[in-house]
């Protein structure tokens, strides 16, 4: 056997659903999670994402993965969230920014890793540069599979990015030159294009929603394992 973890991805819900992308966040260090999630799912995170996890409310919600976008460099929220809630998650480490954007789901509109960030066009042109700072990464303004919601039809890490089977040939090669991985179109939780919403991922692990089929999983093993 070499050294290398080998990337496993598990299935699980929160709060019944299996479109477990709205409520977790991750990165290689740490994932965040709703107050109230059961230690039988704290275990399941820790053994597959390989991070501490760190309970938290945003905006006084569970929606972690809608309102928080970011990398192992920063993360950004937008300005619902409370002084509170930011001061604890600086108690944790993460490098935390505000942006004071009007749109809230902010994880729908930036797709990133830790080299490379994609931001939606619909996002004010004055925070790109805020973006830019906090991940640490190259920007470009784009569209991705012909829609803005650039964060919720793809996800990435350091080694691939899934996207939307709504994605052209042109799509593919785009994000392809631009993220320099594995770039492929799969699905979630039986054929749900909107993939972040059933796919948390870091560069250890993954976790899907429930109802994520044995050949969507192989799909999303082979991009980013």
């Amino acid at each position: 056997m070499s050294g290398k973890h080998r990337f496993e991805v598990a299935p699980m819900s929160m709060y019944g659903s299996s479109t477990i992308g709205v409520y977790i966040f991750t990165n290689n260090s740490v994932t965040v999670i709703p107050m109230d999630t059961p230690e039988k799912v704290i275990n399941t995170i820790r053994d597959t994402l390989g991070t501490e996890v760190v309970r938290v409310t945003l905006a006084k919600s569970p929606l972690i993965g809608v309102f928080m976008v970011g990398n192992d460099n920063g993360v950004l929220v937008p300005s619902i969230v409370t002084e509170d809630e930011i001061k604890e998650l600086r108690r944790f480490g993460l490098n935390v920014a505000v942006i004071r954007t009007r749109y809230t789901a902010i994880a729908n509109l930036i797709l990133t890793n830790n080299k490379k960030t994609v931001v939606s066009p619909i996002i004010e042109r004055e925070y790109v540069d805020l973006i830019r700072d906090v991940l640490g990464t190259e920007v470009i303004v784009d569209e991705i599979c012909g829609t803005y919601l650039v964060g919720s039809i793809a996800v990435a890490n350091s080694k691939g990015v899934l996207l939307s089977p709504d994605a052209k040939e042109d799509d593919v090669r785009k994000v392809r030159e631009f993220f320099n991985a594995t770039v492929d179109v799969g699905t979630v939780n039986r054929g749900r294009s909107f993939i972040r919403g059933g796919l948390v991922i870091n560069d250890r692990g993954g976790l899907v929603g429930s109802d994520t089929t044995g050949f969507e999983i192989v799909r999303i093993m082979q991009v980013f394992g």
